[in-house]
């Protein structure tokens, strides 16, 4: 509705402070003041209708900038969404299972894709190893909970741990992923061109207590 009344209003104060202009009376910060010949808004035609569309006006650009801050704050704070990490690895049977489901963060929590995904690890009891280089984050190896075997690149077969992001294997390494309102992240022990499987069709396997 504001948005709907400052068009008439913009109109009717423009008028009143081009008359104002015309009669010599002094504009300072879109607000009219007095003239050569000691006239004063009051006294100009539109005058104070002028004056009260003038204040108006400004006020209601407050008011909707204020309104254009708090779309803005709910488009990115109110309503962050979340980020989901998961990690499947192979069971001992050498099939897929779930080492970590769908551990789910607020983005505004962490601090970024790579934060999430150690926050997971952790959560999961996950024993792995990471290192940093000029690619950035690379993650060498996570030993499965299922057999307590180091899963790192395999020469033989060309499996390692590859990054999906919503469910596309990921064309950046892990601190390059933009986290958006919602998503999905899985790292999937896999060969580069295997497709990810669903995790909600998958077991879930739970460390066991004794496993270290």
């Amino acid at each position: 509705m504001g948005q709907a009344l400052s068009l008439p209003l913009a109109a009717a104060g423009a008028l009143a402070l081009l008359v104002a202009k015309r009669r010599g009376v002094e504009v300072v910060d879109g607000l009219p003041l007095a003239g050569e010949r000691g006239e004063t808004m009051s006294s100009t035609p539109f005058g104070r209708l002028g004056r009260l569309v003038a204040a108006t006006i400004l006020a209601g650009g407050l008011l909707m900038t204020g309104c254009a801050s708090d779309d803005a704050a709910t488009a990115t704070g109110g309503s962050q969404g979340s980020v989901r990490i998961s990690v499947i690895g192979p069971n001992a049977d050498g099939g897929d299972c779930v080492y970590v489901g769908e551990r789910e963060y607020a983005r505004a929590d962490v601090e970024g894709a790579w934060d999430a995904s150690q926050r997971a690890f952790d959560e999961g009891s996950l024993t792995y190893d990471a290192s940093s280089s000029d690619y950035g984050v690379m993650l060498n190896s996570i030993t499965s909970p299922a057999t307590g075997e180091v899963l790192a690149f395999n020469e033989e077969d060309g499996t390692y741990w590859q990054l999906f992001v919503d469910g596309e294997a990921s064309e950046v390494g892990i601190d390059g992923v933009e986290l958006k309102d919602d998503t999905d992240i899985v790292w999937y022990y896999s060969a580069f061109g295997d497709a990810l499987p669903e995790v909600a069709g998958l077991a879930t396997y739970e460390p066991l207590a004794d496993a270290a």
